[in-house]
């Protein structure tokens, strides 16, 4: 299958980074969704290899002010049709989560989307007796995202076990008793999220974890360098948080900085995928939470803008861009209404990628394994292997 690559026409260079750099950058983030969207393939979908990568694309570019639901395939097929023909398949709790998000960033309603209701799927996975929709505290928090952010109740016992799941020792979040920034970032938005306050001693002991955790490059992740996909988590919870992310600077680099810094001329990120990464930073550049970007404004008429790009090989930060007009690069779709299966990642080129499990798997072990190579994308595996 044939895959073109994109990027906004005159995007060949990295752009200038300057210290403390100012949330949104609707450029890195368009130059994102550009390559995101040029990703989709026949179906409808964007070859993640799960609806749940799926439809972290499709809220990225609705993160970037555009409107995933009109962005149609070759063979004609929307990303609303490609969410309305796979949300069945959301038997998880967290996997049904990210496809209610999904559904709201393409104009569906995740209680009835094709006849499907994504929202039971999350409450019926509930446990009253633990106060659990999941078992590990990443799946927990996206879950609870899940039912918060597209207009559900969460049930008050969820949030007092997620709470009571932090590591008080550090204040954070994680596997096992051991905080990781990934975990500690979703944690603290689906408290907020769910109405704890910021000046609740568990949000205020999160965000002094963040600044004892930062990394001298000025990002998040695992010692001894951070990765995009940490970092754009531990920038969206800083946001929730009512926290200005440029004020934390390290190294002499604040966290957007370090973010622009690895932006590809293409529009991707490095990553164990530029998909995986990219899919995670174009939010948090666009000044959007997990919470809120699926229902970000569309503030652009169209998909986003696109040229033909060199692909951009593995561990490379160059490429080529030559320019062709947007009406050759994707297909428009009008009168459209506007992670579930295992994901097997591809090796590394740089940096690291991100997603959740829900049961201590084999997968969840692996998952735990990947933490120690790069914090995102433990989080999307096991996020999509529950």
């Amino acid at each position: 299958m044939k895959r073109l690559l994109f990027v906004i026409a005159g995007a060949a260079l990295l752009p200038a980074v300057a210290l403390a750099a100012s949330l949104p950058q609707p450029q890195a983030a368009t130059r994102g969704a550009s390559y995101l969207a040029s990703l989709q393939q026949p179906g409808g979908g964007f070859g993640g290899g799960s609806i749940g990568a799926d439809v972290d694309v499709i809220i990225a570019i609705r993160a970037a002010g555009y409107d995933p639901a009109r962005l149609a395939a070759s063979d004609g097929t929307t990303a609303a049709e490609y969410v309305k023909a796979h949300a069945a398949t959301a038997t998880k709790p967290a996997d049904a989560a990210g496809i209610a998000l999904g559904a709201i960033a393409v104009g569906l309603d995740p209680a009835n989307i094709g006849g499907t209701d994504v929202t039971a799927a999350i409450t019926s996975g509930f446990d009253a007796s633990t106060g659990r929709y999941a078992a590990d505290d990443f799946s927990q928090s996206i879950a609870m995202l899940g039912l918060a952010c597209t207009g559900g109740s969460v049930a008050p016992s969820a949030v007092a076990a997620l709470e009571s799941a932090q590591v008080h020792a550090d204040g954070g979040w994680g596997f096992q008793g051991t905080s990781d920034p990934d975990t500690t970032a979703i944690a603290v938005q689906a408290l907020l999220a769910n109405g704890v306050p910021t000046a609740d001693p568990a949000v205020t002991a999160a965000i002094s974890y963040f600044k004892a955790s930062q990394l001298p490059d000025g990002g998040w992740g695992y010692a001894p360098a951070s990765n995009v996909n940490s970092t754009a988590y531990v920038v969206q919870a800083l946001i929730a948080a009512g926290q200005d992310p440029v004020t934390y600077v390290k190294g002499g680099v604040d966290p957007v900085s370090y973010l622009l810094a690895q932006q590809r001329p293409d529009g991707s990120f490095p990553g164990v995928s530029g998909e995986i990464a990219t899919e995670q930073v174009v939010p948090a550049l666009a000044g959007r939470t997990f919470c809120n970007a699926a229902a970000t404004t569309i503030t652009h008429q169209g998909t986003p803008p696109v040229a033909n790009v060199t692909a951009t090989p593995p561990g490379s930060a160059t490429g080529t861009a030559t320019t062709t007009p947007p009406a050759t690069a994707t297909t428009l779709a009008t009168g459209v209404p506007g992670r579930t299966q295992e994901r097997t990642p591809a090796a590394p080129d740089t940096g690291s990628g991100a997603g959740s499990s829900s049961q201590p798997t084999g997968a969840l072990v692996a998952a735990l394994a990947l933490l120690t190579l790069g914090g995102g994308l433990a989080a999307a595996t096991i996020r999509r292997n529950h």
